[in-house]
């Protein structure tokens, strides 16, 4: 099945679907935040490597970002190429 049967027939992943204005979101993101300056209030002497592991974890989401970008604009000229088939 190529991309342009996928989408019609709904099979085709949808690569729009994240909405980074979502509440739930931002909810996740605070009991994130709330949970490191618990951890930072037992444990002080742990502030250095909390901030290297945010900033492994910082990489890693650019890395994840950059992929699921490559994957979309490989997805999308696969599509120009199957609209160039004859019908």
């Amino acid at each position: 099945m190529n991309i342009l049967e996928g989408l019609y027939f709904g099979s085709q992943i949808p690569f729009d679907e994240v909405d980074m204005d979502c509440p739930d979101y931002y909810k996740a993101g605070k009991e994130v935040e709330r949970l490191k300056a618990k951890m930072l209030e037992l444990h002080p002497d742990l502030k250095q490597l909390m901030e290297e592991l945010s900033d492994a974890q910082m990489e890693q989401v650019e890395l994840s970002r950059f992929h699921e970008f490559s994957v979309g604009f490989r997805v999308g000229a696969q599509l120009m190429l199957e609209m160039t088939k004859e019908l």
